[in-house]
C-alpha cells in the first residue's frame, strides 16, 4: 500500500475516489487503491453471515463456470463419438460400476444377436441356401424377436456355438463378403471371434470389450473432467457432451447448443463404403458430409471452433486395399489404394462443404487406440485454454478478490473459512 500506516487487521480495505465507503474512522490509505471497494467490515452490526456465505457460493460457481469448456460431440450414427468419450473416461481413470459392466455385457450380447439376425435375413434375401441342421438354426434365428432385457437369457454359450456353425456355412460366408451392401457393425469380426467368451455366465467385460461394445446413444450424455493448470484458480473443467447420431435423435441437438466452447465433429472414414443403420440405401460418408455442412452453416456456431475428427482409420486403411473407392465416389481421381491420397480427398470434400467458415483442426484417429484419443484430447484442450487464458485471467481477477475478501470476512468472525486449505488456491 505504498508504505502507508494502517492500524487494524483490515488493511486490505480500499475505496475509490479518495473517499471512505462508510463511516469507519480507521486510518486507511486511499492513495494507492488497486481493487474495487467493498463493504466495510469494521462495523460488527453490519455483518450478515448468511449473505456472505451466499456471496462466496455464487462467486465460486461463477468462477467454475468461467473456467468450464463445453465440448459438443456431433456426427452421424456409428461415427464413433461414444467410443471417443469412453476412451476419454478411461484415460481419466474412470472405474465402471457393476451396473455399467452389466449394461456393457448386455450391449455386447445384443450386438452379436442383432448382427447375426441381419446376416440371416440378408443370406435369405440373396437366396443363399443352407441345408440340414444349419438351416433350422437360421429359421429359428429369423423367428426370434427379442427385447434388450431378454437377450441375456437367449444368448447362451450353446447359442454362441450355433452361431459359430452358421458362420462356417457357405451362405453366411458369401453374405459377409457382401457386407458393404447392408448394415453390419464394423466390430462384428471382433464379436464373432469372442462370442463364446461373451456368452459365458461369468463374463465380465474387459477394457477392450468396453471400447468395442456398441450401445446406441439416446438423449444427451454429459461427462466432466478436471484438468490442472499453473494459473489460478488452478483447475479447468472440460464438459464433454455426447448426443445420439441417428436421424431420430438429432432433433435433441438443439438443447445442447448453448454456451458451447468447441464442436468436435466425428466422421467415420470406413463409412465411405457402408450403409446407414436407419437407412440402408444411404452411404454413411455422404450422410456425414451433408450433416457437417449443416453444422458449419448454423449461425450459433459461426464464432465457435469446429474440429473435424476422421475416425476408424485402421478399418479405412484395410478397406481401400480391398475395394475401389470410385465405386462409391466417382469424382475421385487419385490412386485408389493410396490411403493418404484418399484421406486428402475426403478432407478437401469436407473443407469445401464448410463454405466460408474455416475448420479449426483436422485429425485422423482410431478411437479404439487409447493413445490416439489421448493425443487428440490433449491438443484440443491446450488450444482452447491457451486461446482464452488471458481473457479469463482479466475477467476472473475481481471475482477472485471478492471471494478472498468474503472468506477473510468469515475468518475474522470465526465462521468457517479458518484454516481452509482451499483459501490459498484462490489468491490472485
Amino acid at each position: 500500500m505504498g508504505g502507508c500506516q494502517v492500524s487494524c487487521s483490515t488493511s486490505f480495505i480500499c475505496c475509490s475516489g479518495g473517499q471512505p465507503c462508510c463511516s469507519c474512522t480507521l486510518p486507511i490509505c486511499w492513495e494507492n487503491c488497486c481493487v474495487p471497494c467493498f463493504p466495510c467490515i469494521c462495523k460488527e452490526e453490519e455483518f450478515d453471515e448468511q449473505a456472505v456465505k451466499v456471496d462466496i457460493q455464487l462467486a465460486e460457481e461463477q468462477i467454475k463456470n468461467m473456467y468450464t469448456f463445453k465440448l459438443l460431440l456431433l456426427g452421424a450414427g456409428e461415427s464413433g463419438k461414444s467410443t471417443i468419450l469412453k476412451q476419454i473416461k478411461l484415460i481419466n481413470r474412470w472405474k465402471p460400476s457393476e451396473d455399467d459392466l452389466e449394461a456393457i455385457a448386455r450391449g455386447l450380447k445384443n450386438n452379436i444377436v442383432e448382427c447375426m439376425q441381419n446376416l440371416a435375413e440378408r443370406s435369405t434375401d440373396f437366396k443363399y441356401n443352407i441345408e440340414g441342421k444349419e438351416n433350422d438354426l437360421r429359421l429359428r434365428l429369423l423367428a426370434s424377436k427379442l427385447e434388450d432385457e431378454d437377450v441375456g437369457e437367449f444368448f447362451t454359450v450353446q447359442r454362441a456355438k450355433e452361431f459359430k456353425m452358421l458362420l462356417e456355412t457357405d451362405a453366411f460366408k458369401k453374405t459377409l463378403a457382401r457386407r458393404d451392401e447392408f448394415w453390419l457393425l464394423e466390430s462384428f469380426d471382433y464379436l464373432a471371434e469372442n462370442m463364446i467368451r461373451i456368452a459365458a455366465e461369468d463374463f465380465v467385460p474387459s477394457e477392450e470389450d468396453m471400447v468395442m461394445a456398441r450401445v446406441r446413444t439416446t438423449g444427451i450424455v454429459k461427462t466432466q473432467f478436471d484438468h490442472k493448470v499453473a494459473e489460478k484458480p488452478n483447475v479447468v473443467t472440460y464438459e464433454v457432451v455426447d448426443v445420439g447420431g441417428q436421424r431420430s435423435e438429432r432433433k435433441k441437438w438443439l438443447h445442447c447448443f448453448d454456451n458451447v466452447s468447441a464442436v468436435l465433429f466425428v466422421s467415420n472414414l470406413a463409412g465411405y463404403s457402408k450403409k446407414l443403420f436407419e437407412d440402408q440405401k444411404m452411404n454413411r460418408m455422404k450422410e456425414s458430409l451433408t450433416l457437417f455442412e449443416e453444422i458449419m452453416d448454423k449461425q450459433v456456431f459461426q464464432n465457435i471452433p469446429v474440429y473435424l475428427i476422421f475416425n476408424k482409420k485402421d478399418l479405412f486403411e484395410r478397406q481401400i486395399q480391398k475395394g475401389d473407392i470410385t465405386t462409391y465416389f466417382e469424382d475421385y481421381k487419385g490412386e485408389t489404394k493410396d490411403m493418404r491420397s484418399v484421406l486428402n480427398f475426403f478432407k478437401e470434400k469436407f473443407e469445401k462443404s464448410s463454405q466460408d467458415k474455416k475448420v479449426a483442426g483436422i485429425f485422423d484417429i482410431s478411437a479404439k487406440v487409447k493413445v490416439d484419443v489421448k493425443g487428440l484430447f490433449e491438443q484440443i484442450k491446450k488450444e482452447l485454454y491457451d486461446a482464452e487464458k488471458e481473457k479469463l485471467k482479466k475477467e476472473a481477477f475481481s471475482l477472485i478478490n471478492q471471494l478472498n475478501r468474503n472468506k477473510a470476512l468469515l475468518a475474522k468472525h470465526g465462521k468457517d473459512g479458518e484454516d481452509d486449505p482451499e483459501d490459498d488456491a484462490m489468491l490472485p
